[in-house]
């Protein structure tokens, strides 16, 4: 609906501007707005399929993250303070331990940091997007 909005403003400040101003106005815009236009108010099929295949990779996502969320959810819960570690890996196969706890907690906390902020905006484009 929001999209709806931008596009009808976009006609509107186009239609109270001055003529030479709509006369200047680039031909290929103009056909790109109308058609902007056509697909949200009158959608196809295969523009609302489309749209749904993008959302299911959307929802997707958000499941990741939120899995991503419980399984560190879980680390924090079973740790005790003084077992854990963090290993590092690369694409080279190269890895590196880390088992300091103070140092362990901090890299712990800028996870779920970054985490509930990565969630926090895929939660938001889920609820924005509209099929």
């Amino acid at each position: 609906m929001q999209k709806v909005k931008d596009v009808l403003k976009e006609a509107q400040q186009a239609k109270s501007s001055t003529s030479t101003e709509v006369e200047n106005m680039n031909e290929k815009e103009v056909q790109k707005n109308i058609k902007r236009l056509d697909e949200l108010l009158q959608p196809t099929a295969d523009f609302r399929i489309k749209k749904l295949a993008n959302f299911q990779i959307l929802a997707g996502k958000h499941q990741f993250l939120l899995d991503k969320k419980n399984e560190l959810d879980k680390f924090l819960v079973s740790s005790d303070g003084t077992k854990e570690k963090i290993i590092l890996k690369n694409a080279s196969g190269f890895e590196m331990e880390v088992s300091n706890t103070q140092v362990v907690e901090e890299v712990v906390q800028v996870m779920q940091n970054k985490l509930n902020q990565f969630i926090e905006h895929s939660e938001k484009d889920i609820l924005n997007y509209h099929i």
